[in-house]
This record gives C-alpha cells, sequence and structure tokens, in this order.
C-alpha cells in the first residue's frame, strides 16, 4: 500500500509541475489507502503483539502477577476490538450511500475496514488471551519476524512482556 501511495503521489507531482494537468483524484486515492494502511497495520500489531508496551513497569510488579496483567492487557485489546467492529459497522452502513467527491466511490468500501481490521484484531487477540490463559507468554515486541533471535527463558518472557 505504501508503494502504491508513493506512486500516485509522484503522478501526481508529474502531471502537475511537468505537465501542467492536475489529477484530483491521486489525493483521495492517497488518503484512502493510507486510511486503509493504518488499519491493517493496527491488526498486524495486535497479531504481533508490537503495540507500545510499558515494560520498565513490569519491574514493580511481582513476577507471580505478570500473568494476570498480560491477561488484563490482551483484555482490552479485545474490548476495543469489539467496540471496532460494533461502531465500524455502524458507520459502514451510515456512509454506504454517501459518495467521495472526486472518485465518487462509496464512502462505505473506506469505513468498511473499520470493522473489518476490528475483527481481524478481536480474533488475533483471542488466540493470545487463550496463550495466555494456557501458561504460554505474549510475544516479544520485535522477535516477530526474526528466525535467528534467541529464544527468552521462561524468566524473561515473564519479567519483560505485557501491556
Amino acid at each position: 500500500m505504501l508503494l502504491a501511495i508513493v506512486l500516485i503521489v509522484l503522478t501526481n507531482v508529474f502531471f502537475r509541475y511537468f505537465l501542467h494537468i492536475g489529477l484530483g483524484w491521486t489525493e483521495e486515492a492517497a488518503r484512502f489507502l493510507l486510511i486503509a494502511m493504518t488499519f491493517v497495520a493496527a491488526a498486524v500489531a495486535v497479531k504481533e503483539w508490537g503495540h507500545f508496551q510499558l515494560l520498565i513497569a513490569s519491574k514493580w510488579i511481582p513476577e507471580r502477577q505478570h500473568r494476570f496483567v498480560q491477561l488484563f492487557a490482551v483484555l482490552v485489546v479485545l474490548a476495543m476490538s469489539a467496540i471496532l467492529v460494533r461502531y465500524g459497522i455502524a458507520i459502514t452502513r451510515v456512509s454506504w450511500f454517501q459518495t467521495s467527491p472526486t472518485m465518487e466511490w462509496s464512502m462505505g468500501y473506506l469505513y468498511s475496514i473499520v470493522p473489518v481490521s476490528g475483527a481481524l484484531m478481536f480474533v488475533f487477540a483471542l488466540e493470545h488471551f487463550f496463550d495466555v490463559l494456557r501458561g504460554g507468554s505474549l510475544p516479544r515486541q520485535g522477535t516477530a519476524h526474526d528466525p535467528h533471535a534467541p529464544a527468552a527463558s521462561q524468566n524473561e518472557q515473564g519479567s519483560d512482556q505485557w501491556l
């Protein structure tokens, strides 16, 4: 999506400054792609548990309570994901018959990314919830795509990951 945004914006710059032709649809398309990219990235961040974490605060909480803190963090993400789904569906319904000013697309297409990404976040968070319930731990930030990253010991996992 980022590559498409760059190409669209560069195309607009070329047409506007070299050919003196303004392409109005490019700004709207780039904006829609940026919004979609943001919600897709948020879902990926939940899958990899890569959102902001307060690791320094874990030092203040006894290690035996880290599991409860992790469960609480996942429950917060589940609640926020459910809110995205519920209100995303509502805004998609309301905006379905509105059209974008330049491209004249249904705004419902744009807003439909909200409940879709919310549903994905919910599924990923539910997977994390059951992993923690079974005695596992949340993924460590930064090691999701690194096959050479050393596996964390149980003590490291318990002290470094939550919220």
